[in-house]
């Protein structure tokens, strides 16, 4: 794991932190850990500077865990502490009893402030404990977080060793001065209040206690059962021969391979119990995913006795499937064969099954098409427990997303619109808002903005003011030819969001490609207005206003971002352009001209060419004709080619003062 990069403007450190956020993130989803699944360790300070011991093991805290973070509390009240400790994976809490034995004394002090100078919970208060014969006191600080996105308890614990007397305590609380309390007797829990100097006894009331249980886990195996939530979605799949799979009574799908000797085993099974999967109203779809003509497939079947028929796969079908296992999972393991979707006659995904399955199994899993979802819910847990909140709904999203990191935008879209259209998939209104923007913005991204229009429009009736639907409707509007319409829906979102200078953006970048200049220079100056801090924005008006003959609203401007912004370089590089090479001689100031472009040659050392350009030009203002050819041939081969606007302008401006001319810049009129 990369270290956090010091400077944000740093591109090299930046992508490398980034790259190792990307490579943690995909060893967890390939099921792996990135502390090579390390037990917990726990290490003893022996004192007198010497090393730590490790007692994990004498203690009992080495369990492989992904451990994460650690909650320090009391308890169970003992006057020792007890410890939370938070997984990655299951089991996600355990608390960690301190059973040990002990004549030493303690001191637990909870802390609350007079909520003027101090707030109420006394945050960032340090407590110092004194105790006779002990020239350095003991100190705590009250923390408003610790160890990974967690908090101990905010009773503060002190351990004060056998037979202590302690002397005094004193208390910094933060914004105020000091507190000191006296006369405090040990193995106590105490309250101290800011402002009274009594100390208040807590009365001890009886703890909850938590039995210790074992907790019996299944066997480890690379087969699963999984019972996803309800309201995920199977869209029809297209077979290698070009038709697609509907489902209209409850069915399994399961892929295979004749290469797979697994699949052999469960074939040979499943044809002497189809008769059962009749019965109970389930039909069987085999889907072959070896790429060969379907000969090779009926003739393999065939030879095991198989006598219902098969299909075979397409390479998108199996892609599609292989995301939508992923997306339940959360795990990026290629699905293995044998694999089987047990999908409802509404294509409601019932459950996934990773290796082969019994046919008892699967007729017992076709009955969760009329459980509810805490039902469900419960019929996938491997272990008995207590749930702390209602079932989260399924949202094609996740699949959605699933296949965009596989670069499949296609399938994507396919399958959200067939998600969309079941009448399962609903959720809260937010939430069918999202997905049909979601919808709209991955046919915008494919050039298909006329098909973006019908979910965009259908986001919005259901939430009228989202901005992120409005600045999509717009541009699909634009893009099929209906700029009035772009405008209008832009008008309305501003009016919702006078202070979103995105909208204004969007309405320039529109108006830009319209030729709509008036427009175009409105909306990017109530762009920078509402950005004042972003100087990157403020030249790019700068830049249109000169090119709109507005050339002193563009100075006013540049010299507004040297005042905010003086080490924004670019705008006193553009200001010298402007007061040296502009036609009119009322706007250009050569001496100014001069000092900027010379400060920043001096700033930058010479190295930078755009800079070198800015000098000559006003070199060349002040008729020093040679000093700015000199200045030119540093950087600027004439006999070299025409390469891009500023190699061109270079070589322009270089003719002009071989002619001794200054160079003008018409465009600037």
């Amino acid at each position: 794991m990369s270290q956090s990069p010091l400077d944000s403007r740093n591109p090299t450190g930046l992508e490398s932190y980034r790259q190792g956020w990307k490579a943690l993130n995909r060893l967890l989803h390939e099921n792996k850990s990135f502390s090579g699944r390390e037990t917990n360790n726990a290490f003893l300070n022996c004192g007198d500077g010497g090393p730590f011991a490790d007692v994990s093991t004498a203690i009992g805290w080495d369990f492989a865990d992904d451990a994460r973070a650690i909650g320090l509390i009391d308890y169970d009240q003992d006057g020792d502490l007890d410890l939370f400790v938070t997984n990655r994976t299951a089991p996600r809490v355990r608390l960690l009893q301190n059973n040990l034995k002990s004549d030493a004394s303690f001191l637990a002090l909870h802390l609350t402030g007079n909520g003027k100078t101090t707030p109420r919970d006394a945050i960032g208060a340090r407590v110092a404990v004194h105790l006779k014969d002990q020239a350095i006191p003991s100190l705590r600080t009250l923390h408003a977080g610790q160890s990974f996105l967690s908090q101990s308890s905010r009773w503060l614990h002190f351990g004060l060793g056998k037979d202590a007397t302690i002397e005094k305590i004193i208390v910094h609380w933060p914004g105020a001065k000091p507190q000191t309390f006296t006369n405090i007797q040990p193995n106590q829990f105490l309250h101290l209040t800011q402002g009274s100097n009594t100390a208040t006894t807590r009365s001890k009331p009886a703890p909850n206690i938590l039995k210790a249980s074992p907790q019996t886990l299944p066997p480890v195996t690379s087969l699963a059962r999984i019972i996803p939530p309800a309201g995920n979605a199977v869209p029809d799949l297209p077979t290698a021969d070009g038709k697609t799979l509907a489902f209209k009574t409850t069915t399994l799908i399961s892929l295979w391979s004749r290469t797979c000797p697994h699949c052999r085993q469960e074939l040979t099974t499943r044809a002497k119990e189809f008769q059962k999967l009749q019965t109970s109203g389930i039909n069987l779809i085999l889907f072959a995913t070896d790429q060969e003509p379907r000969a090779q497939c009926d003739a393999y079947l065939k030879s095991i006795g198989s006598t219902f028929p098969a299909e075979m796969a397409s390479p998108q079908a199996v892609e599609m499937l292989d995301a939508l296992q992923a997306s339940i999972v959360d795990l990026w393991i290629p699905i293995p064969v044998p694999s089987s979707f047990l999908v409802s006659a509404e294509d409601e995904l019932l459950a996934i099954y990773r290796g082969p399955v019994t046919t008892n199994q699967v007729i017992t899993d076709a009955r969760l098409a009329t459980a509810t979802p805490l039902q469900r819910r419960n019929a996938g847990t491997p272990f008995t427990g207590r749930w702390v909140g209602a079932p989260d709904p399924a949202t094609p999203q996740r699949t959605t997303t699933q296949l965009l990191q596989r670069a499949r935008p296609d399938l994507a879209i396919t399958y959200l619109k067939s998600a969309l259209a079941k009448p399962f998939v609903k959720g809260t209104k937010i939430n069918r808002a999202d997905n049909l923007l979601l919808l709209g913005q991955l046919l915008g991204q494919q050039a298909r903005p006329s098909e973006a229009i019908s979910p965009l429009k259908e986001a919005r009736k259901l939430l009228p003011e989202d901005i992120r639907t409005l600045r999509l409707l717009a541009t699909a509007f634009f893009e099929t030819g209906d700029p009035a319409k772009a405008f209008k829906t832009l008008d309305e979102a501003i009016i919702l969001h006078p202070q979103n200078a995105d909208l204004h953006l969007d309405g320039r970048l529109l108006a830009t490609k319209s030729q709509d200049h008036p427009r175009a220079l409105y909306h990017l100056e109530k762009a920078a207005d509402l950005t004042p801090g972003n100087p990157s924005l403020r030249l790019s008006l700068a830049q249109y206003q000169v090119g709109n003959g507005q050339a002193q609203k563009a100075i006013e401007n540049c010299k507004t971002i040297l005042r905010t912004s003086p080490r924004f370089l670019d705008a006193a590089a553009f200001l010298s352009r402007i007061l040296s090479t502009h036609p009119n001689e009322k706007i250009r100031s050569p001496k100014e001209a001069l000092a900027l472009s010379t400060r920043l040659c001096q700033i930058t050392k010479n190295g930078n060419n755009g800079y070198l350009f800015s000098l000559a030009l006003a070199k060349a203002n002040l008729e020093q004709f040679d000093e700015a050819e000199k200045i030119i041939l540093q950087f600027h081969d004439p006999a070299g080619p025409l390469r891009g606007n500023f190699t061109k302008q270079v070589h322009q401006a270089l003719t002009a003062i071989r002619q001794n001319k200054p160079y003008r810049t018409e465009g600037w009129q």
